[in-house]
């Protein structure tokens, strides 16, 4: 099918907007043919969401594999933002008929790639042609890390149920408006903005949740047209390392489309200073 220019101001956060437009008991359901690849991305990937959500419906992620290797491990791209710009490799060590296995961390690697259109309307197979150049560049690095081509080492392993949508279980802790505000206002002070507000606060969403019970959280805030997006990682209770806890994934001046990709060894590293257990 052909490319269909947008004529909608589109605001592409990470991967698709918010969770907020959603039902978050019933979120928008996988619906391909790759639902153990596709579990598999959206645990591996922090901000994942597990669909393309364009401001009045959503679709499902789309899959392309490249290559296996005499394991049976996958490597393929995977892309659920609807900007279009947006794109991830993903290599998944093993699977069965209840279970997917990686290697956390160090499986993905995410790319930007400019766009004026959007993922809506696209050819068929506009994910491979979209990041071919992406993967001949990246294969060999991610390849590397995860073991490619040698015996499976189950004692590197991490497991998930398969699914068709993100869950993270029952009573996850989720931050307040006022402790969002808090945070987001220790780091406003930063900026020497003039008359920032003290309530910068515009959603929060739970990314992922530790062996332990420690949550990921992101934390969205906009001050006088300055956009933020903060990490933070607390107990289950709610309580975070003020020095370590917190870090900035996306803070810049308003734009039209606001995209933001980041490595996985920075994602690690924050983890790792926070004791993060898999």
């Amino acid at each position: 099918m052909k490319k269909i220019t947008s004529i909608l101001l589109i605001i592409a956060f990470m991967f698709g907007l918010s969770g907020c437009f959603f039902d978050t008991e019933n979120p928008f359901p996988y619906r391909g043919e790759y639902k153990e690849l596709y579990t598999t991305a959206i645990y591996s990937i922090p901000d994942a969401e597990g669909y393309m959500h364009h401001g009045e419906g959503a679709y499902s992620s789309d899959i392309y594999i490249w290559e296996q290797d005499e394991y049976g491990r996958t490597l393929f791209s995977y892309c659920e933002d609807y900007g279009n710009q947006v794109f991830a490799l993903v290599i998944c060590q093993s699977y069965d008929e209840e279970n997917v296995y990686f290697y956390p961390e160090v499986n993905y690697i995410l790319t930007l790639i400019d766009s004026k259109y959007s993922y809506e309307g696209v050819e068929d197979d506009h994910l491979k042609n979209r990041t071919e150049e992406f993967y001949l560049e990246k294969k060999e690095k991610l390849k590397e890390a995860n073991d490619w081509n040698k015996p499976l080492d189950e004692t590197k392993y991490v497991s998930y149920s398969i699914t068709d949508h993100k869950v993270f279980g029952e009573d996850i802790y989720s931050l307040s408006k006022e402790e969002c505000n808090e945070i987001l206002n220790e780091y406003t002070k930063t900026l020497n903005l003039d008359d920032s507000s003290n309530r910068p606060h515009r959603y929060n969403t739970v990314l992922q949740v530790d062996a332990e019970g420690k949550i990921l959280h992101e934390i969205h805030g906009i001050c006088q047209d300055y956009w933020i997006f903060l990490w933070v990682i607390t107990d289950k209770e709610g309580n975070y390392d003020k020095e370590n806890g917190v870090i900035v994934m996306y803070s810049k001046g308003y734009e039209s489309r606001i995209s933001f990709i980041y490595d996985a060894s920075t994602i690690l590293e924050f983890k790792n200073k926070n004791g993060w257990k898999y």
